[in-house]
């Protein structure tokens, strides 16, 4: 079992600006955390999410491409050259408030990527997870 987290963000200046592609600049908030767990599931299983805060299941085989959770887990375990649909549970919780511009979304991507990375012992640099996780916000 491997567990990551990452803090939630305010963006001080430029908040407009990044959708533009402009820069900005933001800060993280530590005491709003996103964390997901990950460990080995039932053979036959595949790829679930469970994010009880939110009331959702996903079986990332069967979900659409839209589907963040699903598309987040899918993009991690190709950039890491492991199988698409190993028999693993993600549990996903998060004290950051939905919706209130402080990265809630992200940071759940965030900490899913840090945790798979972890689970199958691949290192992954800061810049390829913000650009992985850029992937998943674009939808």
């Amino acid at each position: 079992m491997t567990f990551a987290s990452a803090p939630g963000k305010v963006i001080l200046c430029g908040e407009h600006a990044v959708v533009y592609g402009q820069p900005a600049i933001a800060v993280p908030v530590a005491e709003v955390q996103a964390q997901a767990r990950v460990e080995a599931a039932a053979p036959g299983q595949g790829a679930v999410v469970l994010a009880r805060d939110v009331e959702r299941t996903v079986v990332v085989a069967a979900a659409g491409d839209q589907d963040p959770l699903a598309r987040t887990v899918r993009l991690a375990l190709a950039r890491i050259g492991w199988e698409p649909d190993p028999d693993i549970t993600i549990t996903v919780t998060s004290t950051i408030p939905i919706g209130r511009g402080l990265g809630s979304g992200a940071a759940i991507s965030t900490a899913i990527v840090r945790a798979l990375t972890e689970y199958y012992g691949f290192w992954m640099p800061s810049r390829a997870v913000s650009d992985l996780v850029s992937q998943v916000e674009e939808i």
